[in-house]
């Protein structure tokens, strides 16, 4: 499992160290936050971190105090170990620092700037696939292989707007605009929302469209293809990771790769799918074998 870390720096000398298991955190002076800093350093939800395909990105969610990087402000963009993300008078360093890697489940270190590419991926979707079995409790004790064919996260984006006339079909996008935005905001933390999100934006981009407003059409479109390939990659990259997880039986470790994945394929059918749901039963039982 990915491990975030974070060195925060504050203005009177003082340096702490938080740590958090997984892909996403949050920071700011909430209770939920992942990565709390004083009322006065941050607003109540003030900047999602993420790691997509080994980058590490931040999203500002507030503007007050602004969130900065260099000095300049910024909506989203990747932000490297060794550059500070600054807020008020604070400055928070993030790195990714592990991941599983070793045989067993271990989480090994991770060298800084180091990533994986896409072939060397590819190659470990294939050996786990090959190795991605488990042994089911109770009535379902046979050995089970993870399908290597997943559902496809997303329907067929629209054609049509269901409004036709333009004053009404500029409305229509501006409401489905409104409430992708929302979702996207959510989807850190409810990974369906995001699914949701991107189907919004094709149709809001489809009404523009009908409207006779390109542009507009052109950033919702973009704004569709940015998250789907955001969700795409976090999708592919909790597969692999729970087929090895499942395979050496670390059902602790497993326990968030399950939960996202079936949000993101809810309403899904298909074999993948179905061992998705059996894994389920397995983490939720602990360790089946004993």
């Amino acid at each position: 499992m990915s491990v975030l870390r974070f060195e925060i720096r504050y203005a009177d000398g003082r340096k702490e160290i938080a740590t958090v298991d997984g892909e996403r955190a949050l920071i700011g002076h909430g209770g939920h936050c992942d990565v709390r800093l004083p009322l006065d350093q941050a607003a109540n939800e003030h900047v999602a971190v993420e790691v997509v395909g080994g980058t590490v990105r931040v999203e500002t969610k507030a503007f007050d105090p602004p969130a900065t990087i260099n000095g300049l402000a910024f909506t989203k963009m990747p932000i490297p170990p060794d550059v500070p993300l600054k807020l008020a008078t604070t400055r928070i360093f993030i790195s990714l620092v592990g991941d599983v890697t070793l045989e067993g489940g271990t989480p090994a270190a991770q060298k800084k700037g180091e990533q994986t590419s896409p072939a060397m991926k590819l190659l470990g979707v294939l050996v786990l696939a090959g190795v991605g079995y488990m042994l089911l409790p109770g009535d379902e004790a046979k050995v089970v292989q993870a399908p290597a064919q997943a559902p496809e996260l997303f329907d067929p984006s629209p054609t049509t707007c269901p409004q036709t006339a333009p004053d009404q079909a500029r409305a229509s996008a501006n409401d489905k605009r409104d409430i992708a935005d929302g979702k996207r905001e959510r989807s850190p933390f409810v990974a369906k929302d995001g699914v949701q999100a991107v189907a919004l934006y094709d149709l809001a981009a489809v009404c523009y469209r009908q409207a006779g407003e390109p542009a507009l059409a052109a950033q919702m479109q973009a704004a569709s293809a940015q998250l789907r390939e955001s969700i795409v990659q976090d999708f592919r990259a909790r597969r692999v990771r729970l087929e090895h997880l499942m395979a050496v039986q670390d059902y602790e470790l497993a326990k968030k790769d399950v939960g996202v994945l079936r949000s993101l394929t809810e309403g899904k059918q298909g074999p993948w799918v179905n061992w998705l749901a059996r894994a389920d039963r397995i983490v939720k039982r602990g360790n089946a074998n004993e």
